[in-house]
């Protein structure tokens, strides 16, 4: 496979996909071969060759990192819609033999959805900025965020120091899932921080 890259940095690009480390590959195609396969693992053997031809043939190490990202948020993104429809099944069934209820059954059935506790949590985090109470930074403890953990110190020690100007002034373009938690974390600590200034 042509390759923009040494066997080095494909090993690099390898490596947040592997939870133990990666020794060196003997050869470039040794080392393209391996990210294929951790990359199939993470992503689906279907997706996984063209996703490899794609990101070793990047213009450059930092592009070829940026699409790997992008591939695995794809996917990530695309495994999670299945499960809004099991829930859209439930009050149907429930729905068949109580039709004068039903209004109850699906409200009742909405908690059950992954995303309900999530969605009640964020909105709980929100109310307390509007409050004063400074948000809990995102968890980057994943491979896949690695490449942000140096923005995200940045953000903390600015929410820290409560300076909401430094906070507005780094630059985020939210285009995957980690940029997108980096955003909402700033914003809701600049959120935080004007309303204990308003309150001073």
């Amino acid at each position: 496979m042509f390759t923009n890259f040494s066997a080095v940095q494909i090993n690099r690009l390898a490596q947040p996909l592997s939870e133990a480390p990666l020794g060196r590959s003997a050869s470039v195609a040794a080392a393209a071969e391996r990210f294929e396969r951790l990359l199939a693992a993470r992503i689906g053997a279907d997706r996984a060759p063209k996703a490899v031809k794609s990101i070793l043939t990047a213009p450059g190490f930092e592009t070829a990192e940026g699409r790997l990202v992008a591939e695995i948020d794809a996917c990530e993104a695309a495994a999670a819609p299945p499960a809004a429809p099991e829930q859209a099944h439930e009050p149907t069934t429930t729905a068949e033999p109580q039709s004068a209820a039903t209004a109850e059954p699906i409200v009742e059935a909405i908690p059950a959805a992954p995303s309900a506790p999530r969605r009640r949590r964020d909105a709980d985090i929100e109310a307390k900025a509007r409050q004063g109470e400074l948000p809990p930074p995102p968890d980057f403890s994943a491979a896949t965020h690695a490449r942000f953990r140096a923005k995200l110190a940045a953000l903390v020690e600015l929410v820290g120091k409560a300076d909401a100007t430094g906070l507005r002034a780094i630059p985020i373009n939210p285009v995957s899932s980690s940029p997108k938690a980096l955003a909402r974390y700033r914003d809701l600590a600049v959120l935080a921080i004007e309303a204990r200034e308003g309150r001073a």
